[in-house]
């Protein structure tokens, strides 16, 4: 079938819609929309930093070579230490000392001295008995929520959680429903409707959602643990290191971390490196070193374990980094708001601009690019079929420079578009 699509997620979309599961239709759709890309401006998904991440860098567009030096905007780097010299310093001292990489799994003896200072260390950080180390945050979430929930259980998740979340889920055994984004009164009637039809329920949320920046009404949800029976699972991967004083975590600064049953974070956003972790009492980390993700997985390289040691340590010695991030968040986004965008419910460092006509946020990111400001479109499936947006991530390395010259030029496209 000839049809145009604007974005690849209207492609996914109909691939999904009309249930083609052919490999060589799916593919020559896909491979159609690129190609039609490359003849214009290029595809955005395919563009790449020339010398990795920053918050202003030289973007390549993969098909024609080309560059554009950028205000970078889709960074999870919040607090920019994959560029701070001490941090840059420690890898390359560890990469002498223990080598390029594990090869092999934890469970194996992949794991070395720095592998388990982490698991203590953030254990200790997030108040909890004991932590268990994954090479990424998605295996972490898709290995523990697959594997600790039973047969016989329910869980009931946010319908904004992420894709590891949803994977974890599909994996296990147990039987799954949604409760609506971040509604606790929606969430009790759920628990007290399916209390007694389960051996046990999970509950899982997210501290922040990063397609939104909304944050969870933790202090609700874990309430609701005084009449609910269920255990609360918590994914703090855009709050670990950048709330709390010394980058504890959401739920340790709304005051509930008793009443969290798991803590789970990545590792590769404000610890600048890569991996993740599994937090609770050490039962049940005992019992998660046994699942399939653990198992048979190489740990993350020495090098990235001593870049989350020295990005620890940065957090709790310089309480400025923390301070500073929250500040410019809330300079963008009194800016923003000034200039009259929505930016809905969001209040973490993850800025959201609303534009769900597909044509004119390729239109909108499309400009925003000849002017040297950078951030991928967002879309089906990152978000509903009829949603889009851009996301800005605020980093501790942008000035006030580069988030004034990103909201002027936000506004005077969005303003063209009649998107404000």
């Amino acid at each position: 079938m000839d049809r145009e699509f604007i974005s690849i997620g209207e492609v996914l979309m109909y691939l999904k819609k009309e249930k083609i599961s052919n490999i060589e239709e799916r593919a020559k759709l896909i491979q159609a929309f690129i190609d039609k890309e490359n003849q214009s401006s290029g595809n955005a998904y395919d563009r790449y930093l020339e010398n990795g991440a920053s918050t202003f860098m030289n973007v390549v567009t993969e098909h024609s070579g080309t560059k554009k030096e950028c205000i970078l905007w889709c960074v999870n780097h919040y607090l920019s230490l994959n560029r701070n010299v001490n941090v840059i310093e420690k890898a390359c001292s560890a990469l002498r000392q223990f080598g390029t990489g594990c090869g092999t799994a934890a469970s194996s003896c992949g794991m070395s001295s720095l592998h388990k200072e982490i698991e203590k260390r953030v254990a200790k950080l997030v108040g909890k008995e004991k932590a268990v180390l994954f090479p990424t945050g998605f295996t972490a979430n898709l290995g523990a929520i697959s594997y600790i929930v039973g047969s016989k259980d329910l869980i009931i998740f946010d319908r904004e959680c992420h894709s590891s979340i949803l994977n974890g889920i599909k994996l296990s055994e147990a039987k799954w429903i949604s409760f609506k984004h971040n509604d606790a009164v929606d969430l009790e009637i759920k628990l007290k409707k399916y209390e007694s039809s389960y051996e046990n329920i999970f509950v899982v949320v997210e501290s922040a959602y990063s397609m939104s920046g909304d944050l969870s009404p933790l202090k609700e949800i874990t309430s609701l643990k005084k009449s609910c029976s269920f255990y609360l699972y918590v994914d703090e991967a855009h709050t670990f290191g950048i709330y709390g004083e010394k980058g504890q975590g959401y739920c340790y600064e709304q005051g509930v971390t008793d009443e969290v049953d798991f803590i789970m974070s990545t590792l590769s956003k404000a610890t600048a490196s890569i991996g993740g972790f599994f937090a609770a009492k050490q039962k049940y980390c005992s019992l998660l070193r046994w699942s399939d993700a653990y198992l048979f997985q190489a740990c993350l390289t020495p090098a990235d374990a001593a870049v989350v040691l020295a990005s620890l340590d940065e957090i709790e010695n310089d309480p400025s980094l923390i301070k500073e991030l929250h500040a410019k968040n809330q300079y963008m986004r009194n800016s923003l708001i000034s200039k009259g965008f929505n930016l809905g419910n969001s209040k973490s460092p993850i800025i959201p601009i609303f534009i769900e006509d597909h044509n004119k946020l390729r239109m909108v990111v499309d400009e925003l690019y000849q002017k040297g400001i950078y951030s991928t479109p967002v879309v089906f499936p990152a978000v509903k079929a009829n949603e889009g947006r851009i996301r800005l991530l605020i980093n501790y390395a942008h000035t006030k420079e580069q988030i004034d010259y990103t909201v002027e030029a936000l506004e005077n496209i969005c303003n063209k578009y009649q998107i404000v």
